[in-house]
């Protein structure tokens, strides 16, 4: 076949093809411009999902007149003069190809007024350029996309329905309102506004985008600060106590940029370890500050994803942040102070009021204040109780927004009585005054685990263990075995997917199914492998729910239960729950 040049304008759809994918890909580059322009206020709108229009409008800068027919050209920018520029950027957009793209698969206008100055416009329809006319904002930008992908049919075919393209175009904006708190941001779609965000603090920003999604408690939401060498950490993250089952609310920004970084992620996940369950992920939106020399950008149109110089340093001090400012309390088991039986006791102080003082509040029942007569209450303590009453709730309200890290009151020299076993699962302890129920199972599991980690003893088999593993595993291993030898197991490769163990730690007798098992699935990490492992082990060799367990054993297990620092099982779960005394008096009415 001939070679031959392409058309200029199908090189320019193909080129088209990388960075606009569908209309929150518009909204994406036209957001990125905007911030670039200094906009304190941004507009997005989507009609009919952005198949038929988007329209984007700032209170930036502007563009100069004469700037306007050089914006849909390729790779012109105002962002990079030379080839070093690219080793220190700054700005949101700086390959020059955001504008040419959407102009080359749509009919885009962009009006802007130049710092107050009258305000110009271009259009350039599916490539056609048209000249320069007055007209547009008197203050920033606005640019119009019309009929995204209407001359390509195709592509048109592979964009979903106009609510989904809207939910998507809506959440590319609040990605970008994450990393900008001090900007107000608002988004429209088919004259509906469903975002509206005004300036505010990193926290609230965080707050108020899970907000419109989430049912999320403030005081559950953490904020943690790092530095180090030349680049700073900032993060919002959840408490132990809010958790989710997946990932999808870990972001990671680096220099205001969502990206894609599945090791930075891991880092987040390393930094909470014990503190979450198995299965567990937490809600942590982290921005990574790093000198831009040390960043490189330009390496997907999309700008997605990034090169790190020092990823390895930041890695560890993400898991070090985490770590270090995140702490988790034991629960304790509380009264409710008023139940909803109690809650006609506090009838009398509202019924007693004269008629002029009473008032009605939205979702109350009518008439609920009201009474026939003014008649004395038929208990006469009703006034003390209900104050009693009233006090309690305010209390039990302040406690549960309280970090009550009973562990860390209890002090070492505090002997402890052992009481006995209940239920076959939980060691009953008391130390002084308080009850403490150890689940047996979590508890020896840790313990284990803690004992695994210092002993490796290693022993040769006579007989290696051979297992077969997956086509990924088998990759993985090739390339990793010194992680399981650092762990005391020395795996050998015997055929194509065929591998054995021929060395194995002693306290892994009698669990060798599950450690193959493990094995057989795990592509982690040499952390993540490590704790998996030890998790495994400690698990399958621990006291069971259910077994009987003999005074001897109970008191060695919560002695050294008591010695630990925290006490969770190696899947996150706290496994200790403490009883005060005032509580089980207050639960028989005997204060």
């Amino acid at each position: 076949m001939k070679i031959q040049l392409l058309d200029p304008l199908v090189a320019q759809r193909i080129a088209a093809g990388e960075v606009i994918e569908r209309p929150a890909s518009v909204i994406r580059e036209l957001l990125d411009n905007a911030l670039d322009a200094g906009a304190k206020t941004i507009v997005a709108s989507v009609t009919d999902g952005g198949l038929e229009e988007i329209k984007l409008i700032d209170d930036g800068e502007g563009i100069e007149p004469e700037d306007l027919p050089l914006l849909c050209e390729s790779h012109a920018t105002s962002k990079v003069r030379e080839l070093d520029d690219l080793y220190h950027i700054k700005s949101m957009g700086f390959r020059g190809e955001a504008l040419y793209s959407i102009a080359a698969v749509s009919k885009i206008t962009i009006a802007s007024s130049f710092q107050g100055q009258d305000p110009y416009q271009i259009t350039v329809d599916n490539g056609r350029k048209e000249a320069v006319l007055p007209g547009g904002p008197r203050i920033g930008t606005m640019v119009t996309v019309q009929g995204l992908f209407k001359e390509l049919p195709a592509r048109r075919q592979f964009l979903k329905r106009p609510s989904t393209e809207a939910t998507m175009a809506r959440s590319v904006l609040l990605e970008k309102a994450l990393a900008y708190p001090e900007r107000a941001f608002r988004f429209i779609s088919d004259q509906t506004v469903r975002v509206d965000l005004v300036p505010t603090t990193r926290k609230q920003r965080v707050l108020d985008v899970l907000s419109l999604n989430q049912n999320i408690i403030p005081s559950e939401m953490l904020e943690l600060y790092d530095t180090a060498g030349r680049f700073d950490l900032y993060a919002v993250c959840s408490s132990p106590a809010l958790s989710r089952s997946d990932r999808s609310h870990i972001k990671i920004y680096v220099n205001n940029r969502p990206i894609d970084e599945y090791s930075l992620v891991q880092a987040v996940t390393y930094g909470y370890g014990e503190l979450l369950a198995g299965g567990s992920f937490p809600y942590c939106y982290l921005f990574i500050n790093v000198d831009p020399t040390l960043v490189d950008f330009n390496i997907h149109p999309t700008k997605r994803e990034v090169k790190l110089r020092n990823k390895a340093e930041i890695h560890h001090q993400v898991v070090s942040m985490i770590a270090g400012q995140i702490k988790r309390s034991i629960p304790r088991l509380v009264k409710q102070e008023m139940e909803s039986e109690d809650a006609p006791l506090l009838a009398p102080l509202y019924e007693s009021r004269p008629a002029a003082h009473q008032s009605h509040h939205a979702g109350e029942r009518p008439g609920r204040y009201e009474t026939p007569s003014q008649k004395a209450p038929l208990d006469s303590e009703w006034f003390q109780k209900a104050k009693e009453l009233l006090e309690g709730n305010r209390m039990q309200a302040s406690r549960s927004t309280e970090t009550d890290d009973v562990w860390a009151q209890q002090e070492d020299e505090q002997e402890f009585v052992y009481l006995g076993q209940a239920f076959n699962l939980f060691l009953v302890a008391q130390k002084q005054d308080d009850l403490f129920l150890v689940d047996q199972h979590a508890a020896h599991e840790r313990l284990i685990f803690d004992e695994v980690r210092q002993k490796k003893h290693v022993q040769q088999l006579m007989i290696p263990l051979s297992f077969e593993v997956e086509r990924d595993v088998d990759a993985y291993l090739l390339e990793s075995q010194d992680v399981y030898l650092n762990l005391g197991i020395k795996l050998e490769r015997t055929d194509d997917l065929l591998w054995q163990i021929t060395s194995l730690p002693a306290l892994y007798r009698n669990i060798e199914s599950h450690v193959i098992s493990f094995i057989q699935k795990t592509t982690g990490d040499a952390q993540e492998v490590e704790k998996g492992l030890y998790a495994v082990v400690a698990c399958h060799a621990a006291i069971k729910a259910g077994d009987s367990v003999d005074r001897m054993m109970a008191v060695s297990l919560l002695t050294k239960v008591f010695a630990l620092d925290e006490p969770t099982c190696p899947h996150g779960r706290t496994f200790v729950v403490r009883l005060g005394k005032n509580e089980l008096m207050k639960a028989v009415q005997r204060t």
